[in-house]
């Protein structure tokens, strides 16, 4: 039979996989969205009249609320599994910029396309599931 504690690692290792395959399988439609919804990455100059700014502040703020989650929330939990949908909500949080990018500034701006998406990109970065791999001490990480 085996310790009680070789059962709960090995579930931990599991948990921290399955984080780390959705975490960069959001990382992968980042980039896919705009071959699979688009013809490729925007390319050009961006029309003569600026882009209206609710439009930066709507693909802004859920990258905001992202880095809060990423930042403030997920730091005070302690189970994997409250760590897997805080995960999956800033990691939407961040591809719903990403599809705001794509549906809403639209190819007049194709510059602001390109700037979004690498924030969106950073952003989705900053949610690698380094602390919900089992062996890693977070506290010294930060």
């Amino acid at each position: 039979m085996l310790p009680a504690h070789f059962h709960c690692d090995r579930m931990q290792k599991q948990q921290a996989l399955v984080m780390w395959i959705i975490w960069f399988v959001f990382l992968q439609m980042a980039f896919a969205y705009h071959f699979v919804l688009e013809d490729g990455f925007p390319s050009g100059d961006n029309a003569a009249e600026p882009m209206v700014s609710w439009l930066w502040v709507l693909c802004f703020v859920p990258i905001i609320l992202a880095t809060i989650v990423r930042w403030w929330v997920i730091p005070k939990l302690k189970d994997q599994k409250q760590m897997l949908s805080a995960l999956i909500v800033g990691l939407a949080l961040t591809e719903a910029s990403i599809l705001f990018e794509l549906f809403l500034i639209g190819p007049d701006y194709p510059q602001n396309q390109i700037v979004v998406l690498m924030v969106a990109v950073f952003s989705l970065i900053q949610f690698a599931p380094i602390y919900a791999t089992p062996g890693v001490d977070v506290e010294s990480l930060g």
